[in-house]
């Protein structure tokens, strides 16, 4: 009987109380309970987690505390090992040394570092005379009284403010400090004194104080039993301790969420309190506590950890997943009680529901028989795109590249979205939507997704857009090719080029330096039979070198490992050097460069890297020119940014090849047999890095008409304070150091035509004597010698007064294994990888000496 308008509010409460309507009831009691499990789940995991958290804090903080202790006994140990290695201390000495430890920077809460003399009855009167001598009158040894044995602090440092009332006091008057200074003579170590009230508390609020203690004995005594330690005592290093500031300046302000207190119970049964984080009077019991006991340096220490009222209250109690809970059930019990209702009405709309099911099941089948068909004998996957519908499908070899069955029918945008490699996600969705957005046809683009078994596979994904009279896109189709193979061929082929170009790298440099010093005539004459020989074998080794110098920097570049020395310079120097560089290539090509005169431009830019493409387009404007040409160079500044053009009179670049003159390996005369040499790679990396200093390159060409080849740079600001050069007084001692001694021969001949006095060795153990007793003006060094590793020796001068600033040009063909060592932590030192050129060396080299002499201005050495 259909329900009319007055009967439904009766009837629907006739069916909530109904026996039908025992599975409505039924679903409300297992939601309910449901709801009630959750809740206590989530609530006892939160506390699990609460408690986990809470012991890691309270761990960390224990940790930390121990670690700074240690520390402050190395700066203990360090500092007594000052008053070993000299006879007599001044008090100068000891500020210097402690100054130099920055310990309010890197160590905050220590008060200082001291030193307390240790002083016979018969020695007292003679020390305090001594200190006053020193500008003191007023000092003296307290407290008065006549005692055995005394102590006196001599020095502390910081000598300024509350450490000022410690000046003179004997620490070993009062027991506890006397009971910690005793047991550090007796064990030779380390040792803490219990709770002290410092001599420092001259003001504010009081704290717990302690002292920690390092015996020092007079150098040559035997110290093996406590007597003979005791006898040859000569005084303590120590630092004392506000132990409030000591914590804070180890954990940082009270961590509001944890509450601690650290108490001395080296003597359980009286406990001393060192310190103790505030808590408010009306705190709850803590949910919370941990104990840690810290043993250090012959005391007992206890860390006490509770949680404060903030911690426990940020346990969250998920009363909403209880009242969601609660409700979710209800609305359970009232869908239910409505589909008891409509049962009638419900079957019937199955029934319906089912047919249309049925015959859009049957449709879909008849699609995918089609699609199966079509795609049956291609390789590729294949993918289909609903945009307005959001539906998604893809052939069963798409799924294959991912390691996943074939999903039959179509699906969610959503799932497909969650296979893309999180990392390429952004990326992929950003460039289809623009894709989407604009009023192209098709795309293509490289990304990668995830496998089934956790490993990334990377895709080539391309396809056409459909779109309507508007231009709005309606679907896209497309495939998927697997690049795997690829890239493992290219990584592959990638360290073969490495690997090969560093193996190349050291005979090759012996042999083109033999063979440029056969060929300078340094050795004598050579014959003339024999000087075409030679000269063709050392031009086609330099061709080689250069090959394999392009190589390698395009594999670095490839790889992110190339390094940058990117600092504001002078290009228009840079750019003169570079042309001066070129003159002699030129002139072998009989061709003349020309540059017009300019302002000064100073740049952000590495000053290497820049000489090396201005050097690769003045190099190829030579190569390309006809006899008696002219190769022109402008400088041209707009709207903050300077354009440096390289024009030739060649035949220009043909059409056909313009689009590729910047890609690897690409030659417009690509024969075996071509007239013009080089490896194709020169304009690539020039491209690569201009782009990492911020630059950008470029050209224009007519064919017929010449060659323009151009880089812009963004100008750095000019008010750049400009070092003046002294004028050198006499000739430059460079030191080289390389066990080969071909190319030690030939870096000491390119260093001597460019004025320098080179001296050449060929070990560490013949450098060491030239190093430190007469030092050069700078060192040029190989890495691996055979007596020693190259950095050693550069730690050694940098620990010297006499060499702390001596520049070092590491000159080798392991120059990124000795960064990565070094880690940048020594000043002063340039690399450059084997084989190097001379326009390479010399710029570098007179730069680092020029910065190495105005560091030694600076610091007055």
């Amino acid at each position: 009987m259909p329900f009319n308008r007055r009967e439904s509010p009766f009837s629907l409460g006739r069916a909530i109380v109904s026996q039908k309507n025992v599975l409505a009831w039924f679903v409300l009691a297992i939601a309910l309970l449901t709801s009630l499990l959750a809740w206590q789940y989530l609530k006892q995991r939160e506390v699990a987690l609460a408690e986990r958290q809470f012991e890691l804090l309270a761990t960390d903080m224990s940790a930390a505390i121990r670690k700074r202790m240690v520390d402050h006994e190395q700066i203990l140990l360090g500092t007594a090992g000052l008053i070993d290695a000299s006879e007599q201390v001044t008090r100068q000495e000891w500020k210097q040394q402690i100054e130099r430890l920055r310990l309010s920077e890197h160590y905050p809460g220590i008060m200082g570092v001291g030193f307390a003399a240790a002083i016979a009855p018969e020695q007292l009167t003679a020390f305090e005379s001594q200190v006053r001598a020193e500008g003191f009158p007023a000092f003296r040894v307290h407290p008065e009284g006549e005692r055995p044995f005394y102590t006196s602090i001599l020095f502390l440092e910081p000598f300024s403010g509350r450490n000022l009332a410690a000046f003179g006091f004997d620490m070993y008057s009062e027991s506890t400090r006397r009971q910690a200074m005793q047991n550090a003579v007796d064990s030779g170590k380390t040792s803490v004194t219990g709770a002290v009230t410092l001599l420092q508390e001259t003001h504010g609020k009081v704290q717990a104080g302690i002292l920690m203690y390092v015996p020092v004995y007079t150098t040559g005594l035997p110290v093996d039993t406590a007597e003979q330690r005791q006898a040859a005592l000569k005084g303590f290093v120590y630092s004392p301790y506000r132990m409030g500031d000591l914590l804070r300046g180890i954990l940082g302000n009270a961590n509001p969420r944890i509450s601690y207190e650290l108490r001395d119970v080296t003597d359980s049964a009286v406990p001393q309190l060192l310190f103790a984080t505030e808590q408010s009077k009306d705190a709850k019991a803590p949910l919370f506590s941990r104990q840690i006991l810290l043993p250090l340096y012959g005391r007992d220490w206890q860390l006490s950890f509770s949680s404060t009222a903030s911690f426990d209250q940020s346990i969250p109690s998920h009363a909403l997943v209880l009242i969601a809970g609660v409700g979710i059930a209800l609305m359970l019990f009232l869908l239910a009680s409505l589909l008891n209702l409509r049962r009638d009405q419900a079957e019937a709309l199955a029934a319906r529901m089912t047919e249309k099911m049925r015959a859009s099941n049957e449709a879909l089948r008849q699609s995918e028989e089609r699609q199966r068909l079509v795609l049956k004998g291609s390789n590729d996957g294949w993918w289909d795109v609903d945009i307005e519908q959001w539906r998604f499908v893809a052939s069963a070899r798409a799924w294959e590249m991912l390691g996943y069955p074939q999903h039959r029918g179509f699906q969610s945008l959503h799932r497909w979205q969650a296979v893309i490699a999180p990392a390429a996600r952004h990326t992929l969705l950003k460039q289809l939507q623009q894709a989407l957005a604009s009023d192209t046809m098709s795309f293509a683009c490289e990304t990668r997704f995830l496998h089934k078994n956790g490993s990334e596979v990377c895709l080539l994904l391309r396809g056409a857009l459909q779109r309507d009279d508007a231009g709005k896109a309606l679907r896209a189709s497309g495939t998927m090719l697997d690049l795997t193979e690829q890239k493992q061929v290219e990584a592959m082929k990638n360290e073969f080029v490495s690997t090969v170009s560093h193996e190349l790298r050291t005979p090759l440099t012996s042999i083109s330096g033999a063979l440029g010093i056969v060929n300078s005539g340094s050795l004598g004459a050579v014959p003339e039979p024999m000087q075409k020989m030679l000269e063709i074998a050392h031009t086609n080794s330099l061709r080689l070198n250069h090959l394999i110098n392009d190589l390698l920097d395009m594999e670095k570049l490839a790889a992110g490992k190339m390094t940058f020395d990117i600092r504001v310079q002078r290009v228009d120097v840079l750019v003169s050097d570079a042309i001066a560089a070129n003159q002699g290539y030129a002139a072998k090509h009989q061709v003349t460069l020309q540059c017009a005169p300019s302002n000064e431009y100073w740049a952000n830019v590495d000053g290497i890297r820049l000489h090396q493409v201005l050097s690769n387009f003045l190099s190829n404007a030579i190569k390309f020119s006809p006899p008696a040409g002219l190769v022109k160079v402008t400088l041209q500044r707009s709207a903050g940014r300077l354009r440096i053009s390289v024009s030739d009179q060649g035949q220009g670049i043909p059409a056909s090849f313009q689009p590729m003159i910047f890609s690897k390996f690409a030659q417009a005369d690509s024969a075996d047999n071509r007239q013009k040499p080089g490896t194709g790679l020169g304009l690539a990396i020039s491209r690569d890095l201009m782009e990492k200093m911020g630059g950008e390159v470029g050209f224009h060409s007519e064919p017929g008409q010449g060659a323009t080849f151009w880089l812009e740079l963004p100008l750095a600001a000019t008010d750049i304070e400009e070092v003046s050069e002294a004028p050198a007084e006499h000739a430059t001692r460079v030191l080289v150091l390389d066990d080969d001694e071909t190319y030690a021969q030939f870096m000491g001949l390119m260093l001597r035509r460019a004025g320098y006095q080179p001296v050449i060795i060929h070990s560490m153990r013949e450098a060491r004597p030239i190093l430190f007793n007469e030092p050069p003006d700078a060192l040029v060094t190989d890495l691996r010698l055979p007596d020693g590793h190259g950095l050693s020796l550069i730690r050694e001068l940098r620990l010297q007064n006499a060499t702390r600033h001596l520049p070092v040009l590491v000159v080798s063909a392991y120059c990124d294994e000795g960064q990565r060592l070094l880690d940048g932590r020594v000043e002063g030192v340039a690399w450059l990888d084997k084989p190097v050129e001379e326009f390479k060396v010399l710029p570098v080299l007179a730069d680092l000496i020029k910065r190495a002499n105005a560091q030694s201005t600076q610091s007055g050495t």
